[in-house]
Protein backbone atom coordinates (compact mmCIF):
# COMPACT_ATOMS: atom_id res chain seq x y z
CA UNK A 1 0.00 0.00 0.00
CA UNK A 2 1.28 3.49 -0.78
CA UNK A 3 2.31 5.81 2.05
CA UNK A 4 -0.40 7.29 4.25
CA UNK A 5 -0.04 10.90 3.14
CA UNK A 6 0.11 9.94 -0.52
CA UNK A 7 -2.99 7.76 -0.23
CA UNK A 8 -5.02 10.44 1.54
CA UNK A 9 -3.95 13.04 -1.04
CA UNK A 10 -4.83 10.67 -3.93
CA UNK A 11 -8.27 10.03 -2.43
CA UNK A 12 -8.90 13.74 -1.88
CA UNK A 13 -8.02 14.46 -5.52
CA UNK A 14 -9.69 11.40 -7.07
CA UNK A 15 -12.51 13.32 -8.76
CA UNK A 16 -10.40 16.26 -9.94
CA UNK A 17 -9.43 14.79 -13.34
CA UNK A 18 -11.64 14.81 -16.43
CA UNK A 19 -12.70 11.20 -15.87
CA UNK A 20 -13.10 11.87 -12.16
CA UNK A 21 -15.37 14.85 -12.84
CA UNK A 22 -17.50 12.76 -15.18
CA UNK A 23 -17.88 9.93 -12.68
CA UNK A 24 -18.62 12.30 -9.80
CA UNK A 25 -21.30 14.06 -11.87
CA UNK A 26 -22.85 10.67 -12.81
CA UNK A 27 -23.04 9.61 -9.17
CA UNK A 28 -24.54 12.93 -8.02
CA UNK A 29 -27.09 12.79 -10.85
CA UNK A 30 -28.05 9.21 -9.93
CA UNK A 31 -28.55 10.20 -6.29
CA UNK A 32 -30.60 13.28 -7.24
CA UNK A 33 -32.79 11.36 -9.70
CA UNK A 34 -33.73 8.66 -7.19
CA UNK A 35 -36.39 9.88 -4.80
CA UNK A 36 -35.27 9.45 -1.21
CA UNK A 37 -31.68 8.34 -1.89
CA UNK A 38 -30.03 11.56 -0.78
CA UNK A 39 -32.09 11.74 2.40
CA UNK A 40 -31.35 8.07 3.14
CA UNK A 41 -27.56 8.55 2.88
CA UNK A 42 -27.67 11.56 5.21
CA UNK A 43 -29.41 9.46 7.90
CA UNK A 44 -26.15 7.61 8.48
CA UNK A 45 -24.71 5.03 6.10
CA UNK A 46 -23.20 1.57 6.45
CA UNK A 47 -21.14 0.77 3.35
CA UNK A 48 -20.60 -2.85 2.36
CA UNK A 49 -16.83 -2.75 1.91
CA UNK A 50 -15.13 -5.70 0.20
CA UNK A 51 -11.92 -3.87 -0.64
CA UNK A 52 -12.60 -4.28 -4.36
CA UNK A 53 -12.41 -1.40 -6.85
CA UNK A 54 -16.14 -0.62 -6.71
CA UNK A 55 -16.37 -0.40 -2.91
CA UNK A 56 -13.10 1.57 -2.70
CA UNK A 57 -14.46 4.22 -5.07
CA UNK A 58 -17.79 4.34 -3.26
CA UNK A 59 -16.07 4.77 0.09
CA UNK A 60 -13.94 7.62 -1.25
CA UNK A 61 -17.04 9.28 -2.74
CA UNK A 62 -19.05 9.01 0.50
CA UNK A 63 -16.07 10.32 2.48
CA UNK A 64 -15.93 13.34 0.16
CA UNK A 65 -19.69 13.83 0.49
CA UNK A 66 -19.38 13.58 4.27
CA UNK A 67 -17.11 16.65 4.31
CA UNK A 68 -19.86 18.86 2.86
CA UNK A 69 -22.85 17.10 4.42
CA UNK A 70 -22.76 16.05 8.04
CA UNK A 71 -23.67 12.37 8.30
CA UNK A 72 -22.17 9.28 9.92
CA UNK A 73 -20.32 6.68 7.86
CA UNK A 74 -18.85 3.29 8.68
CA UNK A 75 -17.55 0.35 6.65
CA UNK A 76 -18.53 -3.29 7.19
CA UNK A 77 -16.54 -6.16 5.68
CA UNK A 78 -17.73 -9.79 5.48
CA UNK A 79 -15.21 -12.61 5.10
CA UNK A 80 -17.10 -15.62 3.72
CA UNK A 81 -14.17 -17.98 4.37
CA UNK A 82 -14.41 -19.21 0.77
CA UNK A 83 -11.09 -18.06 -0.73
CA UNK A 84 -8.63 -18.95 2.02
CA UNK A 85 -5.54 -16.71 2.25
CA UNK A 86 -6.89 -14.37 -0.43
CA UNK A 87 -9.98 -13.64 1.70
CA UNK A 88 -7.76 -12.99 4.73
CA UNK A 89 -5.68 -10.59 2.63
CA UNK A 90 -8.80 -8.70 1.53
CA UNK A 91 -10.01 -8.38 5.11
CA UNK A 92 -6.65 -7.01 6.27
CA UNK A 93 -6.47 -4.57 3.34
CA UNK A 94 -9.99 -3.31 4.07
CA UNK A 95 -9.15 -2.75 7.72
CA UNK A 96 -5.94 -0.82 6.93
CA UNK A 97 -7.51 1.22 4.12
CA UNK A 98 -10.37 2.41 6.32
CA UNK A 99 -7.98 3.16 9.18
CA UNK A 100 -5.85 5.38 6.92
CA UNK A 101 -8.93 7.34 5.85
CA UNK A 102 -10.32 7.54 9.37
CA UNK A 103 -13.45 5.51 8.56
CA UNK A 104 -14.89 3.33 11.37
CA UNK A 105 -14.56 -0.31 10.34
CA UNK A 106 -15.94 -3.69 11.40
CA UNK A 107 -15.19 -7.15 9.98
CA UNK A 108 -17.17 -10.35 10.35
CA UNK A 109 -16.32 -13.94 9.42
CA UNK A 110 -18.88 -16.55 8.42
CA UNK A 111 -18.26 -20.10 7.27
CA UNK A 112 -20.40 -19.80 4.16
CA UNK A 113 -19.39 -23.19 2.63
CA UNK A 114 -20.57 -24.98 5.78
CA UNK A 115 -23.78 -22.94 5.94
CA UNK A 116 -24.51 -23.53 2.24
CA UNK A 117 -24.10 -27.27 2.73
CA UNK A 118 -26.34 -27.21 5.78
CA UNK A 119 -29.12 -25.25 4.06
CA UNK A 120 -28.61 -27.03 0.71
CA UNK A 121 -28.25 -23.72 -1.13
CA UNK A 122 -25.61 -22.41 -3.53
CA UNK A 123 -22.46 -20.65 -2.34
CA UNK A 124 -23.29 -17.35 -4.06
CA UNK A 125 -26.88 -17.32 -2.77
CA UNK A 126 -25.76 -18.13 0.78
CA UNK A 127 -22.93 -15.57 0.71
CA UNK A 128 -25.32 -12.85 -0.43
CA UNK A 129 -27.86 -13.70 2.28
CA UNK A 130 -25.13 -13.62 4.95
CA UNK A 131 -23.78 -10.27 3.74
CA UNK A 132 -27.13 -8.52 3.84
CA UNK A 133 -27.94 -10.02 7.22
CA UNK A 134 -24.67 -8.59 8.59
CA UNK A 135 -25.39 -5.20 6.98
CA UNK A 136 -28.89 -5.09 8.44
CA UNK A 137 -27.61 -6.06 11.89
CA UNK A 138 -25.17 -3.11 11.70
CA UNK A 139 -28.01 -0.59 11.49
CA UNK A 140 -29.18 1.43 14.48
CA UNK A 141 -30.48 4.91 15.29
CA UNK A 142 -27.24 6.50 13.99
CA UNK A 143 -26.92 4.32 10.88
CA UNK A 144 -30.19 3.86 8.99
CA UNK A 145 -28.99 3.11 5.44
CA UNK A 146 -26.97 0.41 3.66
CA UNK A 147 -24.90 1.45 0.62
CA UNK A 148 -23.60 -1.19 -1.79
CA UNK A 149 -21.19 -0.64 -4.68
CA UNK A 150 -23.14 -2.25 -7.55
CA UNK A 151 -22.25 -0.51 -10.81
CA UNK A 152 -23.66 -0.14 -14.32
CA UNK A 153 -21.81 -3.22 -15.62
CA UNK A 154 -23.24 -5.31 -12.77
CA UNK A 155 -26.66 -4.10 -13.88
CA UNK A 156 -25.99 -5.13 -17.49
CA UNK A 157 -24.86 -8.58 -16.36
CA UNK A 158 -27.98 -8.97 -14.23
CA UNK A 159 -30.19 -7.91 -17.14
CA UNK A 160 -28.57 -10.42 -19.52
CA UNK A 161 -28.65 -13.18 -16.93
CA UNK A 162 -32.35 -12.63 -16.25
CA UNK A 163 -33.19 -12.49 -19.96
CA UNK A 164 -31.73 -15.97 -20.37
CA UNK A 165 -33.84 -17.18 -17.46
CA UNK A 166 -37.02 -15.92 -19.11
CA UNK A 167 -37.72 -13.52 -16.28
CA UNK A 168 -40.67 -11.16 -15.94
CA UNK A 169 -40.71 -7.37 -15.94
CA UNK A 170 -39.21 -7.09 -12.46
CA UNK A 171 -36.17 -9.15 -13.46
CA UNK A 172 -35.71 -7.09 -16.61
CA UNK A 173 -35.46 -3.90 -14.56
CA UNK A 174 -32.16 -5.17 -13.17
CA UNK A 175 -30.73 -4.02 -9.85
CA UNK A 176 -32.89 -1.54 -7.98
CA UNK A 177 -31.14 1.84 -7.34
CA UNK A 178 -32.97 2.16 -4.02
CA UNK A 179 -35.00 -0.47 -2.20
CA UNK A 180 -36.19 -0.12 1.37
CA UNK A 181 -33.08 1.09 3.23
CA UNK A 182 -30.53 -0.04 0.61
CA UNK A 183 -29.02 2.48 -1.84
CA UNK A 184 -26.69 1.94 -4.81
CA UNK A 185 -25.10 5.28 -5.82
CA UNK A 186 -22.70 3.80 -8.44
CA UNK A 187 -25.37 2.18 -10.60
CA UNK A 188 -24.73 4.57 -13.51
CA UNK A 189 -20.93 4.16 -13.50
CA UNK A 190 -19.26 1.39 -15.53
CA UNK A 191 -16.80 -1.07 -14.01
CA UNK A 192 -14.23 -0.05 -16.65
CA UNK A 193 -14.38 3.63 -15.66
CA UNK A 194 -14.09 2.78 -11.96
CA UNK A 195 -10.94 0.70 -12.41
CA UNK A 196 -9.44 3.22 -14.82
CA UNK A 197 -9.93 6.13 -12.43
CA UNK A 198 -8.41 4.30 -9.44
CA UNK A 199 -5.41 3.21 -11.51
CA UNK A 200 -5.03 6.77 -12.77
CA UNK A 201 -4.52 7.95 -9.18
CA UNK A 202 -2.57 4.83 -8.10
CA UNK A 203 -5.15 3.96 -5.46
CA UNK A 204 -4.90 0.27 -4.50
CA UNK A 205 -7.80 -2.19 -4.36
CA UNK A 206 -8.29 -5.94 -4.03
CA UNK A 207 -8.89 -8.29 -6.95
CA UNK A 208 -11.04 -11.40 -6.44
CA UNK A 209 -9.45 -14.04 -8.67
CA UNK A 210 -12.64 -16.12 -8.70
CA UNK A 211 -14.14 -13.34 -10.85
CA UNK A 212 -12.01 -14.58 -13.75
CA UNK A 213 -13.42 -18.11 -13.70
CA UNK A 214 -16.08 -18.66 -16.36
CA UNK A 215 -17.49 -21.57 -14.35
CA UNK A 216 -19.84 -19.01 -12.83
CA UNK A 217 -22.67 -17.81 -15.09
CA UNK A 218 -22.13 -14.13 -14.32
CA UNK A 219 -18.42 -14.37 -15.07
CA UNK A 220 -19.18 -16.06 -18.40
CA UNK A 221 -21.50 -13.18 -19.30
CA UNK A 222 -18.87 -10.66 -18.16
CA UNK A 223 -15.91 -12.14 -20.05
CA UNK A 224 -17.51 -13.84 -23.04
CA UNK A 225 -20.82 -12.10 -23.83
CA UNK A 226 -20.48 -8.43 -22.89
CA UNK A 227 -17.26 -7.76 -24.87
CA UNK A 228 -19.01 -8.95 -28.04
CA UNK A 229 -21.85 -6.50 -27.49
CA UNK A 230 -19.45 -3.67 -28.26
CA UNK A 231 -19.86 -4.60 -31.92
CA UNK A 232 -23.56 -3.77 -31.68
CA UNK A 233 -23.37 -0.69 -29.43
CA UNK A 234 -20.45 1.57 -28.46
CA UNK A 235 -21.61 1.60 -24.82
CA UNK A 236 -23.62 -1.55 -23.93
CA UNK A 237 -24.02 -0.46 -20.30
CA UNK A 238 -25.67 2.81 -21.37
CA UNK A 239 -27.95 1.02 -23.87
CA UNK A 240 -29.09 -1.52 -21.28
CA UNK A 241 -29.56 1.24 -18.71
CA UNK A 242 -31.87 3.07 -21.12
CA UNK A 243 -33.92 -0.09 -21.73
CA UNK A 244 -34.13 -0.72 -17.98
CA UNK A 245 -35.30 2.86 -17.39
CA UNK A 246 -38.10 2.43 -19.95
CA UNK A 247 -39.14 -0.91 -18.46
CA UNK A 248 -39.09 0.47 -14.93
CA UNK A 249 -41.39 3.33 -15.98
CA UNK A 250 -43.92 0.87 -17.44
CA UNK A 251 -43.59 -1.45 -14.43
CA UNK A 252 -44.24 1.41 -11.99
CA UNK A 253 -47.47 2.27 -13.80
CA UNK A 254 -48.72 -1.34 -13.74
CA UNK A 255 -47.68 -1.77 -10.09
CA UNK A 256 -49.54 1.38 -9.05
CA UNK A 257 -52.64 0.34 -10.99
CA UNK A 258 -52.61 -3.10 -9.35
CA UNK A 259 -52.05 -1.60 -5.91
CA UNK A 260 -55.01 0.78 -6.31
CA UNK A 261 -57.19 -2.12 -7.48
CA UNK A 262 -56.16 -4.24 -4.50
CA UNK A 263 -56.84 -1.51 -1.95
CA UNK A 264 -60.29 -0.89 -3.45
CA UNK A 265 -61.43 -4.49 -3.92
CA UNK A 266 -59.70 -6.59 -1.24
CA UNK A 267 -62.39 -6.81 1.43
CA UNK A 268 -62.43 -9.35 4.26
CA UNK A 269 -59.45 -11.12 2.66
CA UNK A 270 -61.35 -11.75 -0.58
CA UNK A 271 -62.00 -10.18 -3.98
CA UNK A 272 -65.15 -10.63 -6.05
CA UNK A 273 -64.53 -12.90 -9.06
CA UNK A 274 -66.16 -10.54 -11.62
CA UNK A 275 -63.67 -7.80 -10.69
CA UNK A 276 -60.70 -10.13 -11.15
CA UNK A 277 -62.04 -11.40 -14.48
CA UNK A 278 -62.04 -7.87 -15.87
CA UNK A 279 -58.35 -7.32 -15.12
CA UNK A 280 -55.64 -7.41 -17.78
CA UNK A 281 -53.20 -10.21 -17.03
CA UNK A 282 -50.32 -7.86 -16.07
CA UNK A 283 -52.09 -6.25 -13.06
CA UNK A 284 -53.94 -9.54 -12.43
CA UNK A 285 -50.67 -11.34 -11.60
CA UNK A 286 -49.63 -8.55 -9.25
CA UNK A 287 -52.98 -8.61 -7.45
CA UNK A 288 -52.77 -12.39 -6.92
CA UNK A 289 -49.24 -11.93 -5.57
CA UNK A 290 -50.56 -9.37 -3.07
CA UNK A 291 -53.26 -11.82 -1.99
CA UNK A 292 -50.62 -14.50 -1.49
CA UNK A 293 -48.38 -12.16 0.50
CA UNK A 294 -51.16 -11.80 3.05
CA UNK A 295 -50.91 -15.55 3.79
CA UNK A 296 -47.45 -16.88 2.88
CA UNK A 297 -43.92 -15.93 1.87
CA UNK A 298 -43.79 -18.69 -0.75
CA UNK A 299 -43.36 -17.51 -4.34
CA UNK A 300 -45.53 -19.19 -7.01
CA UNK A 301 -44.40 -19.80 -10.58
CA UNK A 302 -45.83 -18.47 -13.83
CA UNK A 303 -47.75 -21.72 -14.39
CA UNK A 304 -49.77 -21.08 -11.22
CA UNK A 305 -50.82 -17.59 -12.28
CA UNK A 306 -51.73 -18.91 -15.75
CA UNK A 307 -53.87 -21.66 -14.22
CA UNK A 308 -55.77 -19.22 -11.99
CA UNK A 309 -56.23 -16.77 -14.86
CA UNK A 310 -57.69 -19.45 -17.14
CA UNK A 311 -59.85 -21.03 -14.43
CA UNK A 312 -61.48 -17.69 -13.65
CA UNK A 313 -62.45 -17.34 -17.31
CA UNK A 314 -63.98 -20.81 -17.52
CA UNK A 315 -65.27 -21.79 -14.08
CA UNK A 316 -67.22 -20.21 -11.25
CA UNK A 317 -66.07 -22.53 -8.48
CA UNK A 318 -62.62 -24.08 -8.19
CA UNK A 319 -59.59 -24.63 -5.98
CA UNK A 320 -55.95 -24.47 -7.11
CA UNK A 321 -53.06 -25.60 -4.90
CA UNK A 322 -50.12 -23.20 -4.60
CA UNK A 323 -46.66 -23.32 -2.98
CA UNK A 324 -46.47 -22.68 0.74
CA UNK A 325 -49.31 -25.07 1.65
CA UNK A 326 -51.93 -22.58 0.46
CA UNK A 327 -54.58 -22.65 -2.22
CA UNK A 328 -56.51 -20.16 -4.34
CA UNK A 329 -60.25 -20.63 -3.84
CA UNK A 330 -63.15 -19.33 -5.89
CA UNK A 331 -66.54 -20.03 -4.28
CA UNK A 332 -69.82 -18.19 -4.60
CA UNK A 333 -68.10 -15.63 -6.84
CA UNK A 334 -65.62 -14.78 -4.07
CA UNK A 335 -61.88 -15.37 -4.54
CA UNK A 336 -59.44 -15.76 -1.68
CA UNK A 337 -56.17 -17.45 -0.70
CA UNK A 338 -55.99 -19.63 2.38
CA UNK A 339 -54.12 -22.50 3.96
CA UNK A 340 -54.95 -25.84 2.41
CA UNK A 341 -55.54 -29.13 4.15
CA UNK A 342 -52.60 -31.55 3.94
CA UNK A 343 -53.28 -35.21 4.67
CA UNK A 344 -49.85 -35.65 6.22
CA UNK A 345 -50.49 -32.79 8.62
CA UNK A 346 -53.33 -34.50 10.44
CA UNK A 347 -53.10 -34.29 14.20
CA UNK A 348 -55.30 -34.64 17.23
CA UNK A 349 -56.14 -31.50 19.17
CA UNK A 350 -57.78 -31.80 22.59
CA UNK A 351 -59.78 -28.85 23.88
CA UNK A 352 -61.97 -28.21 26.89
CA UNK A 353 -65.48 -27.09 25.87
CA UNK A 354 -68.08 -25.51 28.09
CA UNK A 355 -71.80 -25.38 27.42
CA UNK A 356 -73.11 -22.15 25.85
CA UNK A 357 -69.58 -20.85 25.39
CA UNK A 358 -67.19 -20.51 22.46
CA UNK A 359 -63.59 -21.74 22.56
CA UNK A 360 -61.00 -20.42 20.09
CA UNK A 361 -58.61 -22.96 18.52
CA UNK A 362 -55.81 -20.84 16.95
CA UNK A 363 -54.11 -23.88 15.35
CA UNK A 364 -57.15 -24.41 13.15
CA UNK A 365 -58.31 -20.79 12.92
CA UNK A 366 -61.75 -21.81 14.17
CA UNK A 367 -64.00 -21.36 17.16
CA UNK A 368 -65.84 -24.35 18.67
CA UNK A 369 -68.78 -24.29 21.02
CA UNK A 370 -71.58 -26.36 22.58
CA UNK A 371 -75.10 -25.11 23.01
CA UNK A 372 -78.32 -26.57 24.34
CA UNK A 373 -80.03 -24.48 21.64
CA UNK A 374 -81.47 -25.97 18.49
CA UNK A 375 -79.19 -24.30 15.95
CA UNK A 376 -80.56 -22.76 12.81
CA UNK A 377 -78.68 -19.54 12.17
CA UNK A 378 -75.13 -18.33 12.51
CA UNK A 379 -74.43 -14.65 12.91
CA UNK A 380 -71.57 -12.92 11.08
CA UNK A 381 -69.57 -12.17 14.21
CA UNK A 382 -69.72 -15.71 15.61
CA UNK A 383 -70.58 -14.55 19.12
CA UNK A 384 -74.18 -15.78 19.04
CA UNK A 385 -73.85 -18.82 16.87
CA UNK A 386 -77.28 -20.37 17.42
CA UNK A 387 -80.85 -19.42 16.65
CA UNK A 388 -83.45 -18.55 19.21
CA UNK A 389 -85.67 -21.64 19.06
CA UNK A 390 -84.69 -23.57 22.17
CA UNK A 391 -85.48 -27.26 21.90
CA UNK A 392 -85.06 -27.83 25.61
CA UNK A 393 -87.73 -25.30 26.65
CA UNK A 394 -90.47 -27.85 26.13
CA UNK A 395 -88.44 -30.35 28.13
CA UNK A 396 -88.05 -27.82 30.93
CA UNK A 397 -91.83 -27.31 31.07
CA UNK A 398 -92.49 -31.03 31.03
CA UNK A 399 -89.96 -32.01 33.67
CA UNK A 400 -90.06 -28.85 35.76
CA UNK A 401 -87.42 -28.13 38.34
CA UNK A 402 -87.37 -31.65 39.72
CA UNK A 403 -85.18 -33.16 37.00
CA UNK A 404 -83.02 -35.90 38.38
CA UNK A 405 -79.26 -36.17 38.04
CA UNK A 406 -79.59 -38.73 35.26
CA UNK A 407 -81.61 -36.41 33.06
CA UNK A 408 -80.03 -36.25 29.58
CA UNK A 409 -79.88 -32.77 28.07
CA UNK A 410 -79.60 -32.69 24.25
CA UNK A 411 -76.71 -30.52 23.12
CA UNK A 412 -75.38 -29.35 19.76
CA UNK A 413 -71.69 -29.02 18.87
CA UNK A 414 -71.07 -26.23 16.38
CA UNK A 415 -67.97 -24.88 14.63
CA UNK A 416 -67.40 -21.36 13.39
CA UNK A 417 -64.51 -21.25 10.92
CA UNK A 418 -62.76 -18.03 9.99
CA UNK A 419 -61.48 -19.27 6.65
CA UNK A 420 -60.59 -16.62 4.07
CA UNK A 421 -61.97 -13.95 6.36
CA UNK A 422 -65.52 -15.36 6.05
CA UNK A 423 -67.27 -17.01 8.98
CA UNK A 424 -68.44 -20.50 8.07
CA UNK A 425 -70.49 -22.51 10.49
CA UNK A 426 -71.54 -26.14 10.52
CA UNK A 427 -73.10 -28.71 12.79
CA UNK A 428 -71.43 -31.74 14.28
CA UNK A 429 -73.30 -34.70 15.76
CA UNK A 430 -75.54 -34.21 18.78
CA UNK A 431 -74.10 -35.23 22.10
CA UNK A 432 -75.59 -35.89 25.52
CA UNK A 433 -74.39 -34.67 28.84
CA UNK A 434 -75.26 -35.42 32.42
CA UNK A 435 -77.00 -32.35 33.80
CA UNK A 436 -74.58 -32.14 36.73
CA UNK A 437 -71.52 -32.11 34.43
CA UNK A 438 -70.57 -28.52 33.63
CA UNK A 439 -68.13 -29.18 30.80
CA UNK A 440 -67.11 -31.38 27.90
CA UNK A 441 -63.74 -32.79 26.92
CA UNK A 442 -64.11 -33.29 23.19
CA UNK A 443 -61.46 -34.67 20.85
CA UNK A 444 -61.32 -33.10 17.40
CA UNK A 445 -59.60 -35.88 15.51
CA UNK A 446 -57.79 -35.67 12.18
CA UNK A 447 -57.89 -31.87 12.22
Amino acid sequence: MILTNELIKACDELFDSELGNKIYADIIRNISDREGMSEAILKGTVIGFSGGADSVLLLIFLRKLQKTHSFKLKAVHVNHLIRGDEATRDEQFSKEFCALLGIPFAAYQYDVPRLAKKTKKGLEETARAVRYEVFRNSLNDDFCTIATAHNATDNTETFMFNVMRGTGTLGLTGISPIRDNIVRPLLTVSKKDISELLNEKNIPFCVDNTNFSCEYSRNYIRHEILPKLNRLAPNPDASVAKAISNLRCDMDFIDNYASDFFELNYVDRAIRAPELRNLHKAPFVRVIKRMLCEITDAIPEKVHFDEIFQALKQEKSFEIDLPGNVAFYCKNELCYVDKRFIESQKKNIVVKLKENDITEIPELDIAVGISDTKCKDFSSNGQEACGHQRAHEAENSEHGADRGPDHQLGCQLFIIAHLGGHHRAGYCHRRTQNAEDTGYRHRIADA
